[in-house]
């Protein structure tokens, strides 16, 4: 086993917790280690917040671009490129990683990628994406280790092998049918932005309003 390293704090998950606890610490002196497994800035910046508003926002323009003539506006038929939106996106989000390391090298934090296993009393051993191993001690140890998509237990559905925000937000073609099960909030800015795309859109939900989890006068 490697010679362990000895930090001040120990963050394991990039996220945005995790992150600002980083630059934080780090900028006041502290020797500070942040180990994530694969997105840099955790989910927001990569496959949630931010790149589902770019998609909307492109999905708003096209629905204004529907609507020309009630502005005054001829502009002829409309077209919708998924991979030049796909490429608008994910210049987005190259930008925020950009973002996000070149403010651990101003806060003096280290970014580790790897996978983080304890093996001791607040020790870690990451498993670096390069191959090697590094162990990793800290004085305090902080878990920031976000969520992921869930998928429901509805007979067959997980065979059907569905997509969920994840893989939708990255679809390079516009579906002809977008079949949306569950009328949260997350579900609805999907289906009204695939929507305003052009494609037919059905959202199932169980409970008896959409977004069920607010006030009864939001659904």
């Amino acid at each position: 086993m490697p010679q362990t390293e000895r930090y001040e704090v120990l963050i394991v998950g990039s996220g945005e917790a995790g992150k600002y606890m980083a630059w934080t610490m780090a900028g006041a002196g502290h020797r500070t280690a942040v180990i994530e497994r694969k997105l840099v800035g955790g989910s927001c910046p990569n496959i949630a917040c931010l790149p589902s508003k770019n998609i909307i926002h492109s999905a708003k323009v096209a629905s204004f671009a529907r609507r020309a003539e009630e502005f005054g506006l001829e502009l002829g038929s409309l077209s919708v490129n998924m991979a030049g939106i796909q490429r608008r996106k994910r210049k987005m989000v190259e930008d925020l990683i950009q973002l996000h390391l070149d403010r651990y090298k101003a806060s003096g934090a280290e970014l580790i990628m790897g996978s983080a296993c304890f093996v001791g009393p607040r020790t870690v051993e990451v498993s670096l994406s390069g191959g090697s191993t590094r162990v990793i001690a800290g004085e305090r140890v902080f878990l920031n280790l976000g969520t992921h998509a869930v998928i429901p237990d509805v007979p067959g559905l997980r065979e059907s092998e569905p997509m969920t925000h994840v893989e939708a937000l990255d679809l390079d073609r516009l579906p002809e049918h977008l079949v949306v099960l569950g009328g949260g909030y997350v579900g609805l800015e999907l289906a009204q932005a695939f929507r305003r795309f052009g494609s037919r859109v059905t959202v199932i939900e169980r409970e008896p309003q959409l977004a069920s989890r607010e006030d009864s006068d939001v659904g």
